[in-house]
């Protein structure tokens, strides 16, 4: 190859890498491309080409570069690490397992591979081969963190919940200064109808890290379900003295009112979540659902018009509440002409929530009930 080729193949080397500086990732792989096409079998410009796609979350493409660039060193490390991350990206958690496994068999004492192995299972719901890889990590390193906090969260996805809480608790021993592992057992204990012991590792966590005020909300929750109701305001309202801007906080003390029967003292919680963010939908659901309690029916129309207009989001729309709640409503209220109109709108509502959604079955059962409402 000619000094002149190499040369130049440097210049766009150099190029593509200031060009990465400033974020224009497409530019950088097309300089990238030409100083491959002059210098063939670059290795470091082969994974910056293949990192720059993974940026564009373009993965095949990173994929492709990641496997050239492997065809020349095939036990780097990094390249086989990098190629696994991507595969986790795209979702393809069982290859991605075994591309870490490969890294893994190459170098036993690669920790970095030997974790991402079981997260990768994990995804894969692989969960015996998981806890089986972070055991494999803990004895290779027995202050790995993230492997014991991996192997509580395999385990309590298995409903081992008592081996969940030896793990958590064995964090704890070796993290004396971090109250997570006692919010972790707490809302197990919670989880499973043990309140009081709930309530016994929500004080170790609020020792431990006082002002932390997830412990404060979670003490709440158990006091809630434990229907100790104004034992539970009092710890809402000292969550909202260390964090007066989270919505969820107040819709938690509006559900709290609403267990207590003080409906328009949840409304006002509600109203509050939503000033502090008018897209938090669940302080709307709610506070819809409490209107129609109290018989404000023009109030929950309203309210239910609001969501079905403004909320697209996979995570509330799974309600699947206001567009059917408001073609109920206007029947009851004997609209026909009205029921059938956002009757109408509804179905197209839930049909465009079947594109977005994993399960679509609930919304063709649903689009079914609103077809037999506005059949008269």
């Amino acid at each position: 190859m000619g000094k002149g080729n190499l040369d130049n193949a440097e210049k766009y080397k150099k190029m593509a890498l200031n060009l990465n500086l400033v974020n224009k990732h497409d530019l950088a792989i097309k300089y990238f491309k030409k100083s491959l096409e002059l210098k063939k079998d670059d290795f470091g410009v082969l994974i910056n080409i293949a990192a720059n796609y993974t940026l564009l979350k373009e993965y095949s493409k990173a994929l492709d570069y990641y496997n050239k660039a492997l065809e020349i060193t095939p036990d780097d490390e990094f390249v086989m690490i990098e190629k696994g991350n991507v595969l986790f990206l795209q979702g393809n958690f069982k290859e991605a397992a075994y591309q870490f496994d490969c890294t893994v068999k190459n170098n036993e004492n690669n920790k970095t591979a030997l974790y991402n192995k079981c997260i990768s299972l994990e995804k894969a719901e692989e969960f015996l081969k998981a806890i089986e890889g972070c055991d494999s990590l803990i004895k290779l390193d027995n202050e790995y963190i993230d492997a014991y906090y991996t192997k509580a969260r395999v385990q309590e996805k298995m409903g081992k919940y008592k081996d969940a809480i030896n793990t958590y608790i064995e964090i704890s021993r070796l993290k004396s200064d971090d109250g997570e592992p006692y919010l972790r057992i707490s809302s197990i204990y919670n989880k499973i109808g043990f309140y009081d012991k709930a309530l016994i590792y929500i004080e170790k966590l609020l020792d431990v890290n006082p002002e932390k005020v997830i412990g404060y909300v979670n003490k709440a929750l158990i006091l809630i379900s434990s229907k100790r109701y104004n034992d539970a305001l009092e710890w809402i309202n000292r969550a909202i003295k260390i964090e007066n801007r989270d919505p969820d906080i107040y819709t938690i003390k509006g559900n709290l009112y609403r267990k207590l029967n003080q409906y328009d003292e949840a409304i006002k919680w509600y109203d509050e979540a939503i000033k502090i963010d008018s897209n938090f939908f669940k302080a709307h659901i709610f506070k819809a659902e409490v209107l129609l309690n109290i018989k404000a029916y023009d109030r929950a129309i309203e309210t239910y018009t609001y969501l079905m207009e403004n909320d697209k989001s996979k995570l509330y729309s799974s309600f699947a509440k206001a567009p059917l709640r408001l073609v109920l409503l206007y029947k009851k209220l004997g609209d026909y002409d009205e029921a059938k109109f956002i009757g109408e709108k509804a179905i197209e509502y839930y049909k465009g929530l079947m594109n977005i959604a994993k399960e679509s079955s609930e919304f063709e059962g649903i689009i079914k009930k609103i077809k037999e409402l506005i059949s008269y």
